[in-house]
């Protein structure tokens, strides 16, 4: 059963996509917790590999033209688009059965992208809405190490965030957008958190929170840190269901099920973003928080495949206004192990 539970964290592959920002946040392979968005601590057993996919879609709140025009007054140059989408593809190995180590590399693309200006020449003011068009590309890729401990209740993580992704794509005027709207941040992230898991009997709770220290990139800008918390309730169905169980008697001592079988899960994930810096000055309108409640169902395969969907809903969210709110996230994903 735990290749079967590790099929489930190979589909995560990414950790909480960002409720703020353009860019996705830390990210861990190999490690599901449960549902979909927070880690647990298993690790892969030595020389395994496991392989996924994931793609989110966040649907922001729209705001008009006039709404952007009426923040460009106040000099907030405030952005929207018709949505967020972040396709990504990634791998797992064990190094040892207590050490793994995953890779990330996400696709970043947004259609629709306006933003207000506010400008003064000439004695004369002016707000106007621009739109700057579509932005895709590769995005930056992520490498973490996580290390299990206290028998595989407990997982610390470390990784670093690269800059792999573009920097220079260019609005419909031909300008260079901004780095917050870039594919990729041209930055060196650090990335540090822990992952705990803890059997019910009839469910199993996870909880992860991960920490991305956000250094200077592309453009002298320095995007805020981010902070990624949350807690899964899961529960499988089928043969196998009381695995939950099962694994707590440790690693080792499990047999393998060939048997389809279904997990239904719950998640809370607290998501806090910084504000960001550009030349040194700081924007006081960007950066937010937001809570989410992402329930979801996974199908887990005779053929040892996780096929995951899920449903992201804001149950909170305080989002500066450079940023617009949250309507809903969708989240499938795909994952193997080897």
């Amino acid at each position: 059963m735990y290749l079967t539970r590790f099929l489930c964290g190979a589909a995560a592959l990414v950790f909480a996509a960002p409720a703020l920002a353009d860019h996705t946040g830390p990210t861990g392979v190999g490690s599901s917790g449960g549902g979909i968005d927070v880690l647990g601590p298993d690790t892969l057993e030595a020389g395994r590999l496991a392989l996924g996919q994931q793609t989110t879609v966040t649907l922001p709140q729209d705001r008009s033209d006039a709404e952007l025009e009426a923040l460009a007054a106040q000099h907030i140059h405030a952005h929207n688009s018709d949505y967020t989408l972040g396709a990504a593809v990634g791998a797992a190995y064990g190094v040892t059965d207590r050490l793994t180590i995953s890779v990330q590399v996400p696709y970043i693309r947004r259609d629709g992208l306006r933003e207000g200006e506010h400008s003064h020449s000439g004695g004369v003011t002016t707000n106007e809405v621009f739109p700057l068009g579509s932005v895709s590309g590769f995005g930056d890729m992520s490498l973490l190490a996580k290390y299990s401990l206290a028998g595989g209740a407990l997982a610390l993580i470390g990784g670093i965030k690269m800059p792999t992704g573009g920097t220079h794509s260019h609005a419909l005027s031909g300008e260079r957008l901004e780095t917050e709207h870039q594919p990729g941040t041209g930055s060196w992230d650090p990335i540090a958190g822990a992952a705990l898991g803890v059997p019910l009997g009839w469910a199993k709770l996870d909880a992860s929170v991960l920490y991305q220290l956000a250094r200077t990139g592309a453009q002298a800008t320095r995007l805020g840190d981010r902070l990624q918390a949350g807690a899964a309730l899961s529960h499988r169905f089928g043969p196998g269901e009381h695995h939950h169980d099962e694994e707590s008697k440790g690693r080792h001592e499990h047999q393998e099920h060939h048997h389809p079988s279904w997990d239904l899960f719950t998640s809370a994930t607290i998501e806090w973003e910084g504000r960001q810096t550009i030349a040194g000055a700081v924007e006081a309108q960007s950066g937010g928080t937001a809570l989410w409640l992402t329930p979801g169902v996974r199908y887990n395969s005779a053929a040892e495949i996780a096929l995951a969907a899920a449903v992201g809903v804001p149950l909170w969210q305080d989002v500066r206004p450079s940023h617009p709110e949250n309507r809903v996230r969708l989240i499938v994903s795909l994952g193997k192990a080897f």
